[in-house]
């Protein structure tokens, strides 16, 4: 009995040994724990601080300023243009300069002055009939009704009696006169200082300050002409330029006397 009393106690006193070594260990790991755990809290603490804090007010793009948008379409990358800049009215086009005053006078002075288009004046025969005595000039032709020599300043066509006198071209009817010597004159004013007279003339249609056209009927040959009786009826026409005395043909175009 006393023999298995002290197997028995050999047996505890071990157990209590390793007992108590385990429980040992046990406090010894869990002092380790914790002092690691008050090591590593600092650590953490500073890494978190280091970190930069976002808002959510800066994790979006702000739209309002040059930001490329992507296209949901094809996704390639669309400008949006700033709300401060100024679009064209026109795709391709640039925004024009407002003009100026300056500017608009520069215009006006460089654009071309439109030339203004004057038709030649029409001149027609004041008788259908042939030249029987041609404007001399300076020159002195022989006179068969009086007998002489001497200048011939105007245009004798032959005519019938009572055949139209037409108007050498356009004009206004300037006077109306009686001649002793050349009978009823009508003398016609015409551009650049031109003048025209018919002398012998019957049956006169017009009046003084009225417009006529060329070929405008004026009236009719007369019978005879006093200072040159001796040709028969026929029409007396003078033109002059600002007084000058002009060879009626020369403004007809015609360089021979038919």
């Amino acid at each position: 009995m006393k023999q298995y009393h002290s197997k028995h106690t050999a047996v505890l006193s071990t157990r209590g040994f390793y007992t108590i070594l385990t429980v040992c260990a046990l406090i010894i790991a869990a002092s380790a724990w914790v002092l690691w755990s008050d090591a590593t809290a600092p650590a953490d603490d500073e890494t978190q601080a280091s970190l930069p804090i976002i808002t959510p007010a800066e994790t979006l793009p702000d739209l309002t300023e040059d930001t490329p948008v992507l296209s949901e379409e094809n996704g390639e990358a669309d400008e949006t243009t700033s709300t401060n800049e100024t679009t064209p009215t026109d795709e391709g086009e640039e925004a024009q300069p407002e003009e100026t005053e300056d500017t608009a006078a520069e215009t006006a002075e460089t654009a071309p002055t439109p030339v203004e288009t004057v038709s030649a004046p029409v001149y027609v025969r004041p008788v259908s009939g042939a030249v029987i005595t041609p404007f001399s000039g300076d020159e002195l032709l022989f006179q068969p009704t009086f007998g002489d020599w001497r200048v011939h300043t105007g245009t004798d066509f032959a005519a019938e009696a009572g055949e139209t006198v037409m108007a050498l071209t356009d004009g206004t009817v300037q006077k109306v006169t009686q001649d002793g010597l050349y009978g009823t004159c009508v003398t016609l004013s015409h551009d650049a200082d031109l003048t025209s007279t018919y002398c012998g003339v019957a049956d006169v249609r017009v009046v003084e300050g009225q417009a006529v056209a060329a070929g405008e009927a004026l009236g009719t040959v007369a019978e005879t002409i006093d200072a040159e009786a001796a040709l028969g009826p026929h029409l007396h026409v003078e033109a002059a330029r600002a007084g000058t005395p002009v060879d009626v043909l020369e403004l007809l175009g015609e360089s021979e006397v038919e």
